[in-house]
């Protein structure tokens, strides 16, 4: 088989299994370390077939030639032996000489050289030599790689760990709260230092525990390679993340829109990231994120369309919105100073949405009148009517 050896990484790179898996791995680091891993455990076959064949060739044959004649497996036999144990002597002994002379391979690989399985004659202490400086290089090049890895999948953490620090530090710098005023209403609280630190940290953990590193980005920021992108490319990328979530919004969906159409929606749309407890506005003044769509990607909150005066109408008016829902896409449509355009949502658990701005919502329907008379002028319709006929749910 040393004669195919030379073929195998062209095997390995046109197996469809290989690139599939390949294609399916989200970190490059754990892909490498399986890579790594395979290429040890390879060199160690080869080193074993390597070290087996010496023998052979000394001996003419696996039989009895193996004791009549000098090698390493008469050495090992001779000194090692013991009735019941591994035997590698013999025609139909082939793995238990492979299973000696892969731990010989292991050992002299990895350095660790136990000394009971060790060349004997001449031919095998000039080749033992040389598998010796082999094996030397092939270690310190996959310990070397594999130190990059470790360091590789750490990194996530060290930057949690940066973060962690950096809102510490922040925190330290707050101004303390006044201990001698008594409780706070639910405005108030949201600016009380101690209740604040404790959001902002469990915020932060919770970023750690879903694998973002930031709360309100575009695409590019939640995936900063998309910058080293082609514009074009950067479109379509933006499309592939967003692709299904556009589809829960009927007139910015496939079957009114294409994908150049779509793509161009998608390089305005954020994701954001939400902790219990907070308020999110719809509406365009500056303590609120603007007018637009949101469609919830995880968590769970209360939403409200139109402007909420007092508790008991908050109650009345507010409806659970889930993973898959969609808030806002009818109120979007609407004119600024309509009090049905505005809106709330009370997040409830740590929240992910996907947020369309208004403004590239409203450039698709001007691009695409079709998507505008056949299904946004009906959610219009109904955004505008949903307050006579007491219907407040998300449209």
């Amino acid at each position: 088989h040393h004669i195919f050896l030379p073929a195998v990484p062209y095997f390995l790179r046109s197996s469809d299994f290989v690139v599939q898996f390949q294609q399916n791995q989200k970190s490059q680091a754990k892909l490498a370390l399986v890579k790594y891993t395979f290429l040890l455990i390879a060199g160690s076959h080869v080193l074993a077939c390597s070290w087996c064949f010496l023998a052979f060739i000394q001996a003419g044959n696996f039989g009895d030639g193996l004791l009549k004649r000098n090698n390493w497996i008469l050495f090992w036999y001779n000194n090692n032996y013991e009735e019941g144990m591994i035997n590698p002597i013999g025609e139909g002994q082939n793995l238990d000489r492979y299973i000696l002379s892969m731990f010989w391979s292991i050992q002299t690989i990895t350095s660790i050289g136990y000394g009971n399985i060790s060349p004997f004659t001449r031919l095998e202490w000039w080749f033992g030599s040389i598998f010796m400086l082999l094996s030397g290089v092939l270690w310190a090049y996959i310990i070397g790689s594999l130190v990059g890895v470790a360091a590789a999948l750490q990194v996530e953490n060290e930057l949690h760990r940066n973060r962690i620090d950096e809102v510490n530090v922040m925190i330290s710098q707050f101004a303390k709260s006044d201990p001698t005023k008594g409780k706070y209403s639910s405005e108030q609280e949201m600016y009380d230092t101690d209740i604040f630190a404790k959001r902002l940290k469990k915020f932060i953990r919770s970023q750690k525990l879903t694998h973002k590193l930031s709360a309100t980005n575009d695409m590019s920021g939640s995936f900063p390679v998309i910058n080293s992108l082609s514009p074009e490319m950067q479109r379509v990328s933006c499309f592939m993340l967003v692709r299904e979530h556009l589809e829960l919004v009927p007139y910015l969906s496939s079957r009114f829109l294409n994908m150049h159409e779509r793509s161009r929606v998608a390089k305005e749309c954020m994701v954001l990231d939400f902790p219990p407890g907070e308020t999110i506005r719809m509406s365009e003044d500056d303590s609120s994120i603007g007018r637009g769509i949101f469609v919830m990607i995880r968590g769970t909150a209360f939403a409200t369309h139109g402007v909420v005066k007092s508790f008991s109408q908050r109650r009345r008016k507010a409806f659970v919105i889930t993973a898959g829902q969609v808030f806002g896409a009818g109120e979007v449509l609407l004119s600024e100073g309509n009090v049905q355009s505005e809106g709330r949502i009370e997040v409830i658990s740590f929240t992910r949405v996907l947020f369309i701005p208004r403004r590239a919502v409203l450039a698709a329907l001007e691009r695409n009148q079709k998507a505008w008379k056949d299904c946004a002028r009906w959610k219009y319709l109904l955004a505008t009517t949903s307050h006579l006929n007491g219907n407040d749910k998300a449209t």
